[in-house]
């Protein structure tokens, strides 16, 4: 018997079915893309649940240990700073809309003005902050943005979110590929939701301030301290969690305006 080699007229290589690689890779990414949103926002509404059922005096009691690091020696000038400004903080309190929290103001050296709230009352001001606000309303009305994170709870859901999802994240995560695009994707979705909470926070110290002193002229002066002197073109704004200072201006303008309140100055 002679034996001829011939070419097979087919292949048995799958090389052909490749071409479905990327397509099966794209569904893969936006199946759990949809899952990690819906799992975020079952977290969301979860957390919101939790938080609803948690009174202030509740709160008081799980972080009454929450305490910030501060200098136990300061200057003259910053004592008298943060007085004056304790002073303007138990002007506010007086409102009934304020939370019943014992709140406590402490003084953070750093030379970039800011603020913040942690669970249970507690109120950080930079020395930055105090240095670059001249009246009264201004301090009062930083004091009364982070009053309305504490009114809104917003300090609370904010911290269980991050805590819930991520949690989530550990137990069905295999690696840190699928790590890091959860975080991503957390990314993304909280950037809204604190955009949200701060325009809130904002509006709730606008009007504090108007019930506290019958004016809100002078509220926007740090805001357009931060766009004067920004260091980030504003277009980075777009990645950030806190809307722009420019658009918080807006916004309180025209907030002012809707409730039929003193324009703020120009």
């Amino acid at each position: 018997m002679k034996i001829v080699n011939r070419q097979p007229q087919t292949t048995a290589d799958v090389s052909s079915a490749r071409g479905t690689a990327g397509k099966e890779f794209r569904q893969l990414v936006l199946a759990a893309l949809v899952v990690l949103v819906a799992v975020y926002f079952i977290v969301g509404l979860t957390v919101d649940l939790v938080v609803s059922r948690i009174s202030f005096e509740t709160e008081t009691r799980i972080f009454k240990h929450v305490q910030v690091p501060v200098p136990t020696e300061q200057d003259a000038s910053r004592s008298k700073s943060l007085q004056r400004a304790e002073e303007i903080l138990a002007k506010l309190r007086k409102n009934p809309t304020v939370p019943p929290l014992p709140y406590r103001l402490v003084l953070i050296e750093d030379e970039k003005p800011n603020a913040f709230a942690l669970p249970g009352g507690t109120i950080g001001v930079t020395t930055g902050l105090l240095a670059v606000l001249d009246e009264e309303v201004e301090v009062a009305f930083v004091l009364g943005h982070e009053l309305g994170h504490f009114y809104h709870r917003d300090h609370l859901e904010g911290m269980g979110r991050a805590i819930g999802f991520q949690i989530i994240l550990a137990l069905f995560s295999s690696g840190s590929g699928a790590e890091s695009f959860g975080n991503v994707v957390e990314f993304a979705l909280q950037r809204g939701y604190s955009r949200k909470r701060e325009k809130m926070a904002d509006r709730f110290g606008l009007e504090l301030v108007h019930a506290t002193y019958g004016n809100v002229k002078g509220v926007e002066r740090l805001f357009q301290i931060l766009l004067d002197e920004r260091t980030l073109p504003g277009w980075a704004y777009m990645f950030l969690t806190h809307p722009s200072p420019g658009e918080r201006i807006a916004d309180l303008e025209s907030f002012a305006a809707t409730l039929g309140r003193q324009q703020l100055e120009p």
